[in-house]
């Protein structure tokens, strides 16, 4: 069932509306089925396939060829270009050898390559540039993660503990929040609800103060939660909980934070020019076609025509398509990466992640000290039974027969294995080398 977005503190539809069961969910995916449909449920099913594909990338090429998810290979068929062109290519083949003109022996198709070679220039451009929108809004979302672990660990440190657990709830709040402005496929009903019923990002008070904003509409959800743990910081540097110091500190992650967010809606708001996805799709549209008649006709006609010829002259056609096509569908994929397609960034791995490390650090404890003489004697011990880090810097640490020499230093740290009798030149620090430079009376000054 399609579920409306919620308005005015209206319940959630009960667990029995929402389709749980993977048969259901693969029909829904694969069919391709509006995104403001997609439930919870779903879009788990969703990430977790994603997530699966991430650790592709690495496999031999063989078994990257055997998958069907992830993959061109489900656009390309129910590409209707692709199919067109290889009709186009079957029909005048299936002409050559029956009725085709005797003008088409004389017709030049040069220039096809000519138009062949800029189309292949605009489409590499187009994927270029959406390759780095794509890793420019992932950088974001990075940086926007990596803005609330900092201030989990600020706040873990220098607030009190009520004080710091409403900060990074609120971040983590407005973190969620970003993301179901931003996109259609996450919107307050099949995303941010369900995520606050398990992991309390906001009061019934706040919630209600954040609902009149339209959570779906935008960016002014989030930026009404930054606001919130700016105050939160001001009263704390009020309450001298705080120095100033540490107080422009919290500022500077927090704004960091809201730029990360802002940079993100920022590309949403100005993607390519549809001028230049339109002008390629044009040329495209206008050169398969013309490509497969060309080949078809350098094939041979009449009595030159055989059927080798016939395939490897298809072969040619059928990889043409999928070169210009599968680019083409490429920079499209990449161009958005905040959807509900299996290439898109794994949202809700982000804000899952975010939300439990910030708060395992808000519930981290240091080891239990006795006194500071003890610890001291600690740290002494550790410092003359760990690895050594240089003889110059080791002056206190001694062996039965002095201070180590450089070939036993090197061998502290590396496997026997990687040296030999005469230690390498590339492991030996300049400043332990002895340097022998000739003075002017052509005697030997040794440096050590």
């Amino acid at each position: 069932p399609t579920h409306r977005r919620r308005r005015n503190n209206e319940q959630p539809p009960p667990a029995h509306a929402q389709p749980a069961t993977k048969t259901w969910q693969i029909r829904r995916v694969t069919m391709a089925l509006g995104e403001s449909e997609l439930s919870f449920d779903e879009l788990k099913y969703i990430e977790k396939r994603r997530r699966a594909i991430l650790k592709r990338c690495e496999l031999p090429f063989y078994r990257t060829l055997t998958f069907w998810d992830g993959t061109c290979l489900r656009l390309l068929c129910f590409d209707p270009l692709l199919w067109f062109t290889i009709a186009v290519y079957i029909l005048i083949r299936v002409r050559a050898r029956t009725d085709l003109p005797e003008f088409v022996d004389n017709l030049s198709t040069g220039n096809i390559g000519v138009i062949g070679a800029f189309l292949s220039f605009f489409l590499v451009y187009y994927v270029v540039s959406s390759n780095k929108r794509f890793d420019d809004q992932y950088n974001l979302s990075m940086a926007a993660k990596g803005r609330v672990l900092d201030v989990a660990s600020l706040a873990r440190a220098s607030l009190p503990r009520d004080v710091g657990l409403r900060i990074v709830r609120y971040m983590n709040a407005s973190h969620v929040v970003g993301y179901v402005g931003l996109s259609e496929t996450y919107d307050c009903n099949n995303f941010f609800d369900e995520i606050n019923k398990s992991a309390y990002l906001l009061t019934g008070l706040e919630y209600q103060r954040i609902n009149l904003l339209n959570m779906d509409a935008g960016g002014s959800c989030y930026r009404e939660l930054v606001a919130w743990c700016q105050m939160e910081v001001q009263s704390a540097f009020k309450n001298d909980l705080i120095d100033g110091r540490l107080a422009s500190q919290y500022r500077d992650k927090l704004l960091d934070f809201q730029a990360a967010l802002s940079g993100i809606y920022n590309f949403a708001d100005q993607p390519i020019p549809f001028f230049y996805v339109h002008f390629i799709s044009l040329l495209s549209a206008l050169y398969l076609p013309l490509f497969a008649i060309s080949t078809a006709f350098e094939a041979g006609t009449g009595s030159d025509a055989h059927w080798t010829a016939d395939l490897i002259a298809g072969l040619l056609v059928f990889l043409q398509s999928i070169f210009v096509i599968g680019l083409r569908l490429l920079g499209q994929k990449l161009s958005g990466p905040f959807g509900s397609d299996l290439e898109d960034l794994s949202v809700m791995h982000y804000v899952n992640f975010t939300w439990q490390q910030s708060n395992r650090i808000m519930a981290s404890q240091a080891p239990k000290r006795s006194t500071s003489q003890s610890d001291a004697k600690t740290e002494e011990d550790i410092v003359r039974e760990r690895a050594t880090i240089g003889k110059a810097w080791d002056e206190g640490k001694m062996t039965s027969e002095g201070v180590h020499d450089e070939h036993s230093l090197s061998k502290s740290l590396f496997p026997e294995s990687v040296f030999t009798d005469a230690t390498p030149s590339a492991f030996v620090d300049e400043a332990e080398t002895p340097n022998t430079t000739p003075s002017e009376g052509g005697s030997q000054c040794v440096l050590q």
